[in-house]
């Protein structure tokens, strides 16, 4: 029998409707939890991982339930069924969701669902607050009305099977036991960018216009200029493409085309090979017996001394350890 996925973060296994109730609402919001299609017992499980600014979560009751939460107020929830399907009810819409049918939810429209006897589902509960600054940080416009999302999103093909995919990889990773990725907080923010960007991107709502590449404003000279200046006077501070934005005054988007267009690399590609031309001036002025390549490497941020090395002999021909030596 195949485990259900984030068995290791079982929260509750109940027979009983009453706990079930309860247990679920401590995790997402109190609500309204009835038998539904003739049901007479539930045998309900829920697994839970939060991050920081999401959390996964594994859901079945083993019985038909009419849930009703009403709006969720501070958090984005997106609905993958593994199984079964269930009809949701939102803002005056109806959807039947089915495993080639996600539902997005957004906080300010009253939900209902009816979930059958053998749903289950993934869900992927995001902070409102997180989801709408990162939303912010790609436009560099402000928000004056809540995001809203449609609703159905279809998961079976494009860029919504994409997404899926990524939600997966996120729950894959959290299954793991042999050493996951996710335990390493530079790998799970990175994920939870991912999972945020790649939805606003692949799902239609209400500021989808500001994500095409027609609505950004063009940045002028001067701030791709102000960003250069700060990489190659600083390479070793802890840039990330947000905050040398933030300096720029420019969304991260706008930026990131910006560098595109004018210097024909990203931010993040050319933070690198400054850094890595660093490296390099530091290999050639050292002594082998004043310093290490393991600590130029940890000096410029230039991650895993095997990685840079290979990189490092693509670029110059030559290991860093050779330069080191002359």
């Amino acid at each position: 029998m195949i485990a259900p996925p984030l068995q290791r973060f079982e929260l509750f296994y109940t027979e009983d409707l009453d706990d079930a109730r309860d247990l679920v609402g401590q995790v997402f919001v109190p609500h309204r939890l009835d038998l539904a299609g003739g049901c007479t017992k539930v045998r309900a499980r829920m697994h839970t991982k939060r991050l920081d600014r999401l959390a996964a979560n594994y859901v079945t009751y083993g019985g038909g339930v009419l849930i009703e939460p009403g709006e969720l107020g501070s958090f984005f929830v997106v609905q993958v069924p593994l199984a079964g399907q269930s009809l949701v009810q939102y803002g005056g819409e109806e959807l039947l969701s089915t495993p080639d049918t996600a539902s997005v939810v957004s906080p300010t429209i009253p939900l209902t669902q009816r979930w059958s006897t053998d749903c289950a589902q993934l869900i992927l509960r995001l902070e409102r607050p997180a989801l709408e600054a990162h939303l912010r940080h790609l436009t560099g416009a402000p928000l004056p009305k809540p995001l809203r999302f449609d609703l159905g999103m279809d998961i079976s093909t494009g860029s919504g099977r994409m997404w899926a995919g990524h939600f997966r990889l996120l729950v894959d990773e959290l299954d793991r036991t042999d050493g996951s990725m996710v335990t390493n907080p530079l790998v799970f923010t990175e994920l939870e960018d991912l999972l945020m960007t790649s939805l606003l991107v692949a799902q239609p709502h209400n500021y989808s216009h500001l994500l095409t590449a027609s609505q950004l404003s063009p940045i002028p000279n001067r701030a791709v200029t102000m960003v250069r200046e700060m990489i190659e006077n600083h390479p070793e501070w802890e840039h990330t493409v947000a905050s040398l934005a933030k300096l720029a005054q420019v969304s991260v988007r706008a930026l990131q085309l910006a560098f595109r267009q004018h210097v024909g690399v990203t931010p993040r590609e050319y933070l690198w090979s400054v850094r890595m031309r660093r490296a390099r001036e530091e290999l050639l002025a050292s002594q082998r017996d004043t310093t290490t390549v393991a600590r130029v490497v940890a000096r410029w941020g230039l991650g895993h001394p095997g990685r840079f090395a290979a990189l490092y002999v693509k670029q110059y021909g030559e290991l860093p350890s050779e330069t080191l030596a002359r």
